[in-house]
């Protein structure tokens, strides 16, 4: 348990590096290394909506995962899950283990919205705003405090609003093909979130039974654990790492 680990945090949907700040404090406090990149077109990489797919985010996590010389731990907020499980497939050997924090992930060919769609307690894609010409999406204030960030204070609300990007939808629509050789190969776990209105926690059992995961913690938290209750997720990456 004492061994320091190296961790690549992914942000999941509208977020930045920024939602790991203090994550990563907890885990550096215990010895680890810990890197945060912004994803195109989220905190301050300025790549435009139009461009933005899933192929974007993920060659972005390539990169960076191409600068260690050992594999590293990836882990992944909420629509991440799609990211670093097509990372997996693609440079399995890059990866010491994948982590999913309250994650779609692809099975059955299914795009992540459809993910979203079949949650029958999801709150999220009901409340959605988008763009007139549906390449975007954004929430609004009480969206943002009551479904996704469920549990966070009036001031983390006021931090995290001005921070939040538009997000580009092209990215939910596109399927994921995974192998048993590739991403099947690399060991997982998964931190589920019991009082998530994004993804229930039926929802993420049902999607760790569909990919083989049998390692998991609960956190008895809403959907974004990294703002919410940095120390106890902290402390379930360090456990499951």
């Amino acid at each position: 348990m004492s061994t320091s680990k190296t961790f690549l945090l992914i942000h999941g949907a509208w977020e930045g590096a920024w939602a790991w700040k203090e994550t990563t404090q907890f885990l550096e406090r215990k010895g680890n290394k810990v890197i945060s990149i912004d994803l195109p077109g989220h905190g301050d990489d300025i790549t435009p909506i139009s461009e933005i797919n899933l192929d974007l985010y993920v060659n972005r996590v390539k990169v960076e995962l191409n600068k260690f010389s050992a594999p590293v731990v990836l882990v992944a907020h909420s629509f991440a899950g799609y990211v670093i499980s097509k990372v997996a497939e693609e440079v399995p050997q890059k990866i010491e283990k994948l982590i999913f924090i309250a994650s779609a992930i692809p099975y059955k060919s299914k795009p992540a919205i459809k993910i979203f769609e079949e949650d029958k307690e999801s709150e999220f894609i009901a409340n959605l705003i988008f763009s007139e010409d549906q390449i975007s999406a954004t929430m609004n204030r009480e969206t943002i405090k009551n479904i996704v960030f469920g549990g966070a204070t009036d001031s983390q609300i006021d931090e995290v609003i001005p921070q939040l990007v538009e997000q580009a939808t092209k990215p939910f629509f596109e399927i994921v093909e995974t192998t048993e050789k590739n991403f099947g190969s690399v060991s997982k776990a998964y931190i589920e979130t019991k009082h998530d209105r994004v993804l229930s926690l039926t929802a993420q059992r049902m999607l760790q039974k569909e990919t083989g995961i049998t390692e998991s913690v609960l956190l008895d938290t809403g959907h974004v654990p990294l703002v919410t209750t940095p120390k106890e997720l902290a402390n379930a990456l360090i456990e499951v790492s």
